[in-house]
């Protein structure tokens, strides 16, 4: 994921309007972006509306709440850097835009998967719970979660001191290219520069495959320990069917874009406007999938008063 190194879409000089100067893909994914943005702020506000109306001792409140942030982060990422191209801004404003757009995108697109990890790790639970003597499923415990959430904060810390260090690298070196202070040596630097940063951006773009993969995973390993004891978890097959199919082509396009090996400007913009396709896509196909699961805490809970984690202890329980 490359959340730092990006292109401006203008020189050094400010412009009287830069829309003008825009390529149509650069357009097309701005448009793009502020519809991702709405619809995601949308869903914000609908999160939020439930989280009013759901029984706190029915359904869990923190994967929600989390999920509301990130739904939120979202929205915030993705117009901050619709504005960056629209509005008539310096470089140096430029790039502490994009270096805030870029940590709002981060956090989404790593928190979103601790709401799907989080989630496994409360259903694993109640199933744990259902089957007194047995032993738990893995992704119950405890060793479990704490490598999922190690991981989570790993790599989303790495990828803010990333962009942080490549933001801090880009502003020097403008700033010497405006104050006409830039010899060959200088150069070379910031060539090498830019070599360790792509380098460090592939431990970025690993990481985040890592976290993927985890999370495919443990809803694979839950689903099939609650098939294979007759179990039916109506919350993990939904994530199961509606929000893991959005992980391989969101993974993928970060290794797409990685890897992504730039002959020109306009295959930096293909690249760019297919990421932004197939980010808001499977985000947006995350976050509904995920959304769509709060009722069914409650529907599944068959004395409409009792604990989930409680009703879950009952062996004629099916959760």
């Amino acid at each position: 994921m490359d959340f730092s190194l990006r292109i401006p879409p203008f020189g050094l000089q400010k412009r009287e309007s830069r829309w003008d100067y825009l390529e149509p893909l650069q357009k097309a994914a701005m448009a793009l972006e502020l519809t991702w943005a709405a619809l995601s702020g949308l869903l914000f506000i609908f999160i939020v509306f439930k989280l009013f109306r759901i029984r706190v001792e029915s359904t869990p409140r923190g994967p929600y709440i989390l999920l509301a942030l990130v739904s939120f982060t979202f929205a915030l990422g993705d117009a901050l850097n619709a504005v960056q191209l629209r509005e008539d801004i310096d470089v140096f404003d430029w790039f502490k835009v994009i270096s805030a757009s870029s940590i709002f995108r981060a956090f989404s697109q790593v928190f979103v998967y601790a709401v799907l990890l989080w989630l496994t790790h409360i259903r694993g639970q109640a199933f744990g719970g259902s089957r007194p003597g047995s032993s738990s499923p893995i992704v119950a415990r405890t060793w479990k979660r704490v490598v999922d959430w190690v991981l989570v904060a790993v790599t989303f810390i790495y990828i803010v001191a990333l962009n942080a260090y490549s933001t801090t690298k880009n502003l020097s070196h403008i700033r010497r290219i405006y104050n006409n202070n830039y010899s060959s040596a200088e150069y070379d630097d910031y060539e090498e520069f830019v070599k360790i940063s792509q380098k460090l951006q592939h431990v970025s773009t690993a990481l985040s495959l890592l976290l993927a993969i985890d999370v495919v995973a443990s809803l694979f390993v839950l689903w099939f320990a609650q098939r294979r004891a007759k179990f039916t978890d109506s919350v993990v097959t939904r994530l199961l069917i509606t929000s893991a199919p959005f992980v391989p082509p969101l993974t993928a396009m970060w290794l797409f874009y990685d890897i992504w090996v730039a002959k020109g400007i306009q295959s930096i913009l293909k690249a760019n406007l297919a990421y932004v396709i197939i980010e808001g896509v499977c985000q947006i196909g995350i976050f509904a999938s995920v959304v769509s699961t709060i009722d069914l805490h409650t529907d599944n809970d068959p004395s409409g008063s009792s604990s989930y984690l409680n009703q879950a202890s009952n062996p004629a329980y099916k959760a």
